[in-house]
């Protein structure tokens, strides 16, 4: 029996890619393993609770007090309902196992989509991490980012290796829409593929042209089809709202820090801004080699990220693929013009094991060391003590407990920051505002706004709302304008303070 030399080398890079994309995955859950506390997680909760309760989603606000049995597109109700479940079975432990996994499922599909040798997939995929990292946390807003991962795949399956699984986006986008209101990632997606496959279109020969009409009709179709399907849910048409409501309130860059610009100052947040930039130099470098559909797609989830950076997370699931395949096209071109003579100049050398049953025995011992840190991190984070030990630098926990402990009159008005915390820690009491931004809108997130900063009409506001008592960081510009105006301080700590409202007032 004749062993080829060739077949040897691809079997042993077929395992070594393995191997590396175990690793990567690995790291990635190392990486998200975190302890599972969010500003949001509690409403999530909590509504998720009320739903198992009653038997059927929570459409109608029973949270707060300014908003009190109004409509509420609820838009993530099944998601809340598996976090509930979730919570109810395995604690903390379960919600943050959940965040990591869905986190390493995303960046196998996108090492899946990826050309090139396991390192350089490697590099991209864990730059990808540093960038999304930053909204990874226990919110159905990672459902969406594991959702878009998975369209990007069947989509790239379909465009570059004529495997047509269009079919399952229907029925995704009727998942998606009950279980997080950011399905219009997809629709956009999609629609940049459509539009940069128009673009490429027009600048081909009639015979290219004519080739290509059935899959740009055909990608039209699944567009048009998974727009509609989204209204398959409790919210019915209410779904189509959804893009316009969020986007619609006006001063949410202003007060809200995920919904605000990015400030390239912060380190977390740079690993954007360089693969943002990698890309772009990479485009530059190949010229008009590049596809109309990934530059319209860089560019448009590129926007996205400057203009918020919660939209980091979806710039990374669309983008990384890309960037793998044009940092490749860039090192073959520098590969080509050979500026380095008698130098290996090509990517191969990367793959080449010098002892491949040495590889392999290294990979798979660092394998099992990462994996035991990683189940060790996700135990330890997640423990009890732990995260109450973190949750009492996040949230009020003490003033709560006062508060429990000596009732007060009146409605309550609360920080932004806590309302999600307060609505599970202290349903005693219903909430001014919390993170459900769609449901308040412009007005009362402008006149929380208008109270916290002090700015001219805050007694009003608190007055009309017939606040009795208010909880507040303690840096609050209003808190000492608060004792100015003849409030009273009955509960002070490290991070809140309670003030209650003058029986003379």
């Amino acid at each position: 029996m004749t062993i080829h030399p060739g077949n040897i080398e691809g079997k042993t890079n077929g395992q070594s890619d393995r191997l590396v994309l175990v690793l990567v995955l690995v790291l990635v859950f190392l990486m998200a393993a975190r302890t599972p506390l969010d500003t949001d997680l509690w409403w999530h909760l909590r509504a998720g609770e009320i739903t198992l309760q009653t038997g059927q989603p929570m459409l109608t606000d029973t949270l707060s007090y300014t908003r009190s049995s109004s409509p509420w597109i609820n838009h993530s109700w099944l998601a809340e309902v598996g976090m509930a479940l979730l919570f109810r079975v395995g604690g903390y432990l379960a919600l943050s196992a959940a965040v990591a996994l869905l986190a390493a499922g995303s960046m196998a599909m996108l090492y899946r989509q990826m050309s090139g040798p396991a390192l350089l997939r490697a590099f991209v995929v864990l730059l990808a991490t540093l960038v999304a990292a930053v909204v990874w946390s226990p919110r159905p807003q990672i459902l969406s980012l594991f959702l878009l991962a998975l369209c990007s795949l069947i989509l790239d399956d379909y465009r570059r290796k004529a495997i047509n699984r269009l079919w399952l986006l229907p029925p995704i986008f009727v998942l998606w829409s009950n279980l997080h209101g950011g399905y219009p990632l997809g629709l956009m997606l999609i629609g940049a593929s459509l539009a940069g496959d128009g673009i490429d279109t027009l600048f081909a020969g009639v015979a290219n042209r004519r080739s290509a009409w059935p899959r740009m009709r055909t990608l039209l179709i699944v567009l048009a089809a998974c727009a509609l399907v989204v209204v398959i849910n409790p919210n019915g048409l209410n779904m189509w709202r959804i893009p316009f409501q969020t986007v619609g309130v006006g001063v949410l860059q202003d007060a809200i820090p995920e919904w605000a610009s990015p400030d390239f100052h912060d380190l977390i947040q740079q690993p954007f801004l360089w693969m943002l930039v990698i890309t772009v130099v990479c485009f530059a470098l190949v010229g008009r080699r590049a596809h109309g559909a990934d530059w319209i797609t860089v560019v448009l989830f590129g926007v996205s990220g400057l203009m918020a950076r919660r939209n980091f997370g979806p710039f990374a699931m669309v983008a990384a693929p890309i960037l793998a395949r044009y940092l490749m096209e860039t090192w073959q071109a520098v590969a080509a013009a050979n500026p380095w003579p008698g130098k290996r100049s090509d990517l191969a050398g990367w793959n080449r094991p010098v002892s491949a049953g040495l590889r392999k025995a290294t990979n798979l011992f660092l394998i099992a060391i990462l994996g035991l840190v990683a189940c060790v991190k996700l135990y330890v984070v997640s423990q009890p003590q732990f995260v109450q030990a973190y949750e009492r630098t996040l949230f009020p926990v003490d003033a709560v407990n006062w508060l429990k402990e000596n009732p007060q009159q009146g409605n309550l008005f609360n920080s932004y920051a806590w309302g999600g915390y307060l609505t599970w820690a202290y349903p005693e009491k219903a909430v001014f505002v919390d993170g459900r931004t769609d449901l308040y809108g412009d007005e009362l997130i402008g006149d929380w706004l208008k109270v916290t900063q002090g700015s001219e009409g805050w007694q009003d506001v608190l007055r009309d709302w017939q606040v009795g008592f208010v909880l507040l960081e303690a840096d609050q510009p209003v808190v000492k304008l608060l004792a100015e105006d003849g409030w009273k301080l009955v509960y002070r700590d490290d991070i809140a303070v309670v003030y209650q409202r003058s029986l003379v007032q």
